[in-house]
């Protein structure tokens, strides 16, 4: 039977099973003309009932003539993973495309069946509340805002109006895990002690006293560092062990001074590196990496836990395995908190902005913080 919905021509018939030619839908047809290649364009739309079919035809009109393209294909999880696989072929971190799949496998597609012109806010909530039951709030953050993600790159191909995830109401997850501690002055003093003895010792010095993230630690090159003794240190950070190389963000690059502590100690290192160089036929250049291994190649995150343990077992500090290096970091904004300094200048010192400190370093924080005269030394010069 032919109408116009919506100014366009349509149709609405039964169809029947080609054998046995029982009832099994009714079928919508818009009739829009020819595409380009001179075939017809002609999208349909299926339902129980010529009224609900009616209803998916006005809804596609108003699309149509709104300049979306939204496809009857056009499931959440498609789009999701159509924005996956675009990143893909943008070069994101392997690593990175590996957690987004697992995100679509795992908890996207518990709403992924639904069309992406029929969401609305309340499926992304229910979907939100389902599985907040059973993921961290980190991982649910990460879930949640891949769709979001993937809803944003829609609405800049003109398949959706507007983001209705991002209109969401957040929620938190199950409580797991355990928030970053930091080493307390005294533990810090311990490790001071072995710094000249235990290899990797220099690292962790470096690390608590410059709080330089462990991507950056593991990317240093000695161009990167300027170190004469009795003189003032600095270090330069300009890359990082990722999987693009650069920085985490633009404001990770960043040159700071360093504590007397780490120039004493990183001086030793590089002696006691050329040494283990020379022993296989190697040199020790401005090229090579300041942190490596026994055997002379760079250090990764799972191999710098490892030694960063060895370190906390000799300075005798308790429940080793309970530390991960990353709590370098916090150990560095911590002692730097209680010390009084600024906030605005500790974000600076290490690479991000303030409420990204407070987001993650809160409970290391002074409620009033002051500014201090002496940043470095006067801080760690008293740790030690």
């Amino acid at each position: 039977m032919s109408e116009r919905i919506n100014g366009f021509k349509a149709s609405i018939y039964p169809e029947r099973h080609p054998e046995t030619k029982k009832f099994l839908h009714y079928v919508g047809v818009l009739d829009l003309g020819h595409h380009p290649n001179g075939k017809r364009n002609r999208p349909k739309r299926k339902a129980a009932t010529k009224e609900a079919v009616r209803e998916k035809l006005t809804k596609l009109a108003d699309e149509i003539k709104s300049g979306i393209k939204v496809e009857e294909a056009d499931t959440v999880i498609k789009v999701a993973t159509d924005f996956v696989d675009l990143l893909e072929r943008q070069g994101r971190a392997p690593s990175t495309i590996r957690n987004h799949r697992k995100n679509l496998r795992n908890h996207l597609v518990k709403i992924g069946h639904i069309k992406l012109g029929d969401l609305t806010v309340q499926h992304v909530e229910d979907w939100l509340a389902e599985v907040a039951e059973s993921l961290a709030t980190g991982t649910l953050r990460q879930a949640h805002n891949l769709l979001s993600r993937a809803i944003d790159h829609a609405m800049r191909r003109d398949k959706v109006t507007r983001n209705v995830s991002r209109m969401a109401t957040q929620i938190k997850g199950k409580p797991t895990g355990r928030e970053s501690k930091s080493l307390s002055p005294a533990q810090v003093q311990a490790i001071f002690a072995i710094a000249l003895i235990h290899r990797f010792a220099p690292y962790v010095v470096l690390a608590i006293t410059s709080g330089l993230r462990v991507d950056e630690l593991n990317a240093l090159t000695w161009n990167d560092l300027d170190l004469e003794e009795g003189a003032v240190g600095t270090v330069s950070v300009v890359r990082a062990d990722r999987h693009s190389g650069d920085t985490k963000t633009a404001e990770s690059k960043r040159a700071l001074q360093l504590a007397d502590i780490a120039v004493t100690t990183l001086l030793a290192h590089q002696k006691r590196q050329r040494k283990e160089f020379a022993t296989r036929g190697m040199v020790v250049s401005r090229e090579t990496r300041v942190f490596t291994q026994e055997d002379g190649s760079p250090y990764r995150t799972k191999a710098a836990r490892r030694d960063f343990r060895h370190v906390l077992r000799k300075a005798k500090i308790s429940n080793p395995e309970d530390w991960t290096t990353r709590e370098t970091r916090t150990t560095f904004v911590s002692i730097m908190s209680d010390a009084g300094v600024r906030a605005e200048d500790i974000a600076d010192m290490c690479g991000h902005d303030v409420k990204t400190l407070f987001r993650y370093y809160r409970k290391q924080l002074k409620p009033r913080l002051r500014q201090s005269a002496n940043v470095i030394n006067s801080v760690f010069g008293a740790a030690a």
